[in-house]
C-alpha cells in the first residue's frame, strides 16, 4: 500500500509540475491573440500579457513592451495578477507538499499528521493556482469571442483570435486543478487504508495461534 501512495503522489506532482510549465509559458509568450490584417498575408500581429509583436513570414519579428500600467486593458491587468498569483499559488504548493510525499524522508513516520497535513495543503495550492488561471483564461476567452462576434463590426473587417498562449493557459490550469485533486484525494482515501486495524482475531504481533 505504500508504494501505492508513493506513486499516486509522485504522479500527481508530475501532473501538477507539467500544468506549471505550461503556465509559465502561457504568461511569457506574447500569443494570447493573432491577428492578421488580411492586407499583408505575410505579417501577422500578437498580443501578450507583457508586449506586443508583429512578425512576418521571412523570419523576422518586432517586440514592444506596453507602456504605461494605467494604459493597460483591464484584460490584461487581470491576467498578470491572476496568472502570478497562480504560479505563486503553484510554487508553494511544490514547497509545501513535495518534503512531506512518502517516498521522501524528511519526516519521520511517527509524524504521520504534519505529513498528511503538508500534502493537503499543498494539493489545496495546486487546486487553487489551477482554479486561478483557468477561471481567467475562460474569461478572457469569452470578452474575445464576444469582440470577435460583435454585429456592430462589419463583416470584412479582420478580428483578433485566439493564440497558443490561451490553449497552454487551459491546459497548465487544468493540469494544476488536476494534480491537486489527485493529491488531496491521496490522502483521504489511501492514508486511511494503511490506517485501518487489522482482522478481529488476528494479533500483526503475534505468529502462532494460541488454544484453550
Amino acid at each position: 500500500m505504500h508504494s501505492v501512495l508513493c506513486f499516486t503522489e509522485l504522479l500527481s506532482l508530475f501532473i501538477s509540475l507539467i500544468g506549471y510549465i505550461c503556465c509559465i509559458v502561457a504568461l511569457f509568450i506574447p500569443n494570447w491573440l493573432t491577428f492578421s490584417s488580411g492586407l499583408l498575408v505575410n505579417e501577422s500581429y500578437l498580443i501578450g500579457l507583457w508586449q506586443t509583436c508583429v512578425i512576418q513570414n521571412i523570419g523576422s519579428s518586432v517586440c514592444q513592451n506596453f507602456g504605461s500600467l494605467l494604459d493597460l486593458p483591464l484584460q490584461i491587468q487581470m491576467g498578470r495578477v491572476l496568472v502570478c498569483l497562480s504560479l505563486s499559488s503553484g510554487t508553494l504548493g511544490f514547497l509545501m507538499s513535495t518534503p512531506a510525499i512518502t517516498c521522501v524522508k524528511c519526516l519521520d513516520d511517527s509524524e504521520y499528521y504534519i505529513r498528511r497535513i503538508f500534502i493537503i495543503f499543498g494539493g489545496v495550492l495546486f487546486t487553487l493556482a489551477g482554479a486561478l488561471i483557468f477561471s481567467y483564461v475562460s474569461y478572457f476567452a469569452y470578452d474575445s469571442l464576444t469582440k470577435f462576434w460583435d454585429m456592430n463590426i462589419p463583416k470584412d473587417v479582420p478580428r483578433w483570435e485566439y493564440g497558443d498562449a490561451m490553449f497552454f493557459a487551459w491546459a497548465g490550469g487544468f493540469l494544476l486543478l488536476s494534480g491537486g485533486i489527485v493529491l488531496i484525494a491521496s490522502q483521504i482515501y489511501l492514508t486511511d487504508e494503511l490506517k485501518e486495524p487489522p482482522p478481529i482475531g488476528i494479533s500483526p504481533n503475534n505468529s502462532s495461534t494460541e488454544y484453550v
